[in-house]
């Protein structure tokens, strides 16, 4: 009893003067140092060293719970393999200077291999102390070091991250000669037992980690920031790591849906004043082992455009502050149950404009759609006014409408006849043409002696303006008048003489017509210059009247009346003279045209008022005094 008692002193005396490179071993029964030499030690002849440095009197009898101090370099090491749990897009790997291959889950790594995640890509670890550590997309991870001491439980790991991003939790690290380094060009990561994230920028100029649990120290520059747990720092190239700094609070995800029936995907949260992007993940697992999208938004509403099947999804969400550093996450597990998908809206186009009010709607059929359910509405809303079918399964129905504008949408029916999220809506408009327009032909006669000319027209039904072309040939290459004008009316000015042609084109909603309305015609020929009369005076019985003007033929008009309703007499002359038979005694009017040698009459003259009295022989006037 007192020999143990003794030993039992002298192992308690020198536990107490261990040192940092040495490893504590608790005896059971039975113990023996040579039993000890063949379970941890690289040698296991190597025991008598540890008899040396714990003064063991009695090496084939320790006593229980009594610790040993052992040498780190007596200690076994053994390869410490990580096993590839989960591998999600495209990653690829190499061993120290061979080919790079495609990674997939179930591979192991020893050590030496070089592994790069693309674009949406992660790759998710368990190494040999059952730490977990996902390499997450766009990233270069090394590995270097893996190392356990036997069955002490040590395990050391040193790995080094180029460029990108881990996310691990990482066990409790055994002292002393277990460990967990992280390298990057900026600055090397310690852990001992935690939850954490390391972050190095594609340039390699910047490293931020975040610490969720446990702690972390950052060196840089020759200096050390311990990280606790809600916190984080960043270290720049050059430059020791900053001041830890709080971590930004979980998001609020309550107001999100536990159900969700329509793709693509959004999901929305409130905003938070310290966050200035958020950081979004989608996985199928609660431990996020297997990333299937990762996207930082500059809003607080995360988007996906992929075409993600059915079932359950967890969303891990967390701010990022003004540092870059990544606050911690909240989590919302929920069921996608989208399909059968809203079909494809094809025709009408978005925003078409139809002439007929028999409208054909057409859409990509949806894979398992039973059959569809479809709204049309006069409004956006689908609140008044609506029109419901509920149409078996098909690609293209057949709707007669009223004119105006309409919506339509349309969503799958599944195979309990439920009807699915709707198609996005779309607008288009039916307004049919106004009918053809009826001419009204200048005022007879066809042929104008004036530039000046007014077309008429009728009015057509639905017309909201109307298309009026005037042109010097009947196919209006060059239209010398192209106007748009509101009422049924044109007054138009030719620019010369001879034939013009013109026509009128109804104008409806969107100024959609049927077309241009049948030509009418007319010529121009300005007339002659209008005469004006200078005298008219007897002469030996005859009327001779005299008018200015330089055309070559005239006519000379002699009425009982203004308004020359009938003629006495009508002379055409090749002079600005005629000559008359003096009429009976009266008041008589005169008036002269010009006539062109196109035969065009140029508008009368003014008209002359003439008195012809009747003179007696003044050799009769003796007679008629001297008669009885």
């Amino acid at each position: 009893m007192r020999t143990a008692l003794l030993i039992t002193a002298i192992l308690v005396t020198h536990a107490c003067q261990v040192s940092a490179a040495d490893w504590l071993y608790l005896t059971v029964p039975g113990d023996t140092l040579s039993g000890i030499g063949q379970t941890y030690l690289r040698n296991p002849k190597d025991w008598p060293k540890v008899q040396s440095a714990n003064g063991v009197p009695i090496p084939k009898h320790l006593p229980a719970n009594s610790r040993l101090k052992i040498p780190i370099e007596l200690l076994k090491v053994t390869p410490a393999p990580v096993a590839v749990v989960a591998v999600s897009g495209n990653s690829r790997f190499k061993r120290a200077d061979g080919p790079y291959q495609a990674l997939k889950a179930g591979e192991t790594l020893t050590g030496g291999e070089t592994v790069l995640t693309g674009l949406g890509a992660s790759v998710s670890y368990r190494f040999a102390d059952d730490t977990r550590l996902t390499q997450q997309a766009s990233s270069k991870l090394n590995f270097g070091r893996l190392a356990s001491y036997g069955k002490t439980g040590m395990v050391s790991t040193e790995l080094s991250l180029d460029s990108g991003r881990l996310e691990a939790s990482a066990s409790k690290q055994l002292a002393p000669a277990g460990g967990f380094q992280v390298h990057t060009p900026v600055a090397v990561a310690g852990l001992r037992g935690t939850g954490f994230r390391l972050n190095v920028a594609e340039d390699g100029k910047t490293m931020r980690n975040e610490v969720v649990e446990g702690a972390v120290a950052v060196s840089a520059q020759g200096e050390e920031v311990k990280v606790a747990a809600g916190f984080g720092t960043y270290a720049e190239q050059g430059k020791p790591p900053a001041p830890p700094v709080s971590l930004l609070p979980r998001p609020d995800l309550s107001g999100l849906p536990d159900t969700i029936t329509r793709l693509p995907l959004g999901l929305h949260w409130p905003a938070s004043i310290s966050a200035r992007a958020w950081r979004a993940q989608l996985s199928t697992e609660p431990d996020f082992q297997t990333v299937l999208q990762d996207n930082v938004f500059s809003q607080p509403v995360a988007q996906w455009d992929a075409d993600l099947p059915d079932g359950v999804y967890y969303l891990r969400l967390r701010g990022i502050d003004q540092y870059g550093l990544e606050g911690f996450d909240a989590q919302h597990r929920f069921t996608l149950d989208a399909r059968p998908l809203p079909p494809m809206p094809l025709k009408p186009a978005l925003g078409e404009r139809l002439l007929a009010d028999e409208v054909e709607l057409a859409w990509s059929a949806a894979d398992g759609a039973q059959g569809y359910l479809l709204q049309l509405a006069p409004t956006p809303e689908f609140s008044t006014g609506l029109i419901e079918r509920r149409l078996p399964p098909g690609d293209s129905t057949r709707e007669t409408l009223p004119a105006g504008d309409w919506h339509w949408r349309i969503a799958s029916l599944d195979k309990q006849g439920r009807t699915r999220a709707f198609s996005p809506h779309r607008a288009f408009g039916i307004f049919p043409p106004p009918a053809p327009t009826v001419l009204i032909t200048p005022a007879l006669p066809l042929i104008s002696v004036s530039p000046e000319m007014t077309l008429n027209w009728l009015p057509s039904e639905r017309a909201l303006a109307y298309r009026v072309q005037v042109a010097a040939t009947p196919d209006f290459v060059q239209p010398v008048v192209d106007k748009r004008v509101e009422a049924t009316q044109l007054s138009v000015s030719l620019p010369s003489q001879g034939e013009w042609h013109w026509r009128v084109a109804a104008l409806g909603t969107g100024d959609n017509t049927q077309g241009f309305s049948q030509n009418a015609a007319w010529r121009y020929l300005a007339a002659s210059q209008q005469p004006s009369i200078l005298q008219a005076i007897e002469e030996s019985g005859l009327l001779v009247v005299t008018w200015s003007g330089s055309s070559p033929a005239y006519r000379l008009e002699l009425s009982g009346n203004k308004a020359f309703s009938s003629l006495l007499s009508s002379q055409t002359v090749t002079s600005p003279q005629a000559r008359l038979i003096k009429p009976a005694p009266g008041t008589y009017w005169l008036r002269v045209i010009a006539i062109d040698a196109a035969r065009q009459e140029s508008p009368p003259s003014a008209s002359m008022e003439v008195m012809v009295q009747h003179y007696k022989p003044w050799w009769l006037l003796p007679l008629l005094l001297l008669a009885p």
